[in-house]
């Protein structure tokens, strides 16, 4: 997860390059969050389907 914190934060100060280095770790820490929660939402769901319309 490092090694994806770190790309991730590597991405985001090319695209924000005035951004400083505390706003990075936090926008960085956002994204992963919200991809996490967006994952469970989407597992949550899924396992609440029947059986029967899962393909």
């Amino acid at each position: 997860m490092t090694d994806t914190y770190n790309q991730l934060k590597d991405e985001l100060s090319i695209l924000y390059p005035d951004v400083t280095d505390i706003e990075l770790n936090e926008m960085t820490e956002n994204l992963i969050n919200f991809y996490k929660i967006a994952v469970e939402a989407v597992l949550e769901q899924e396992n609440k389907l029947p059986l029967t319309s899962q393909t």
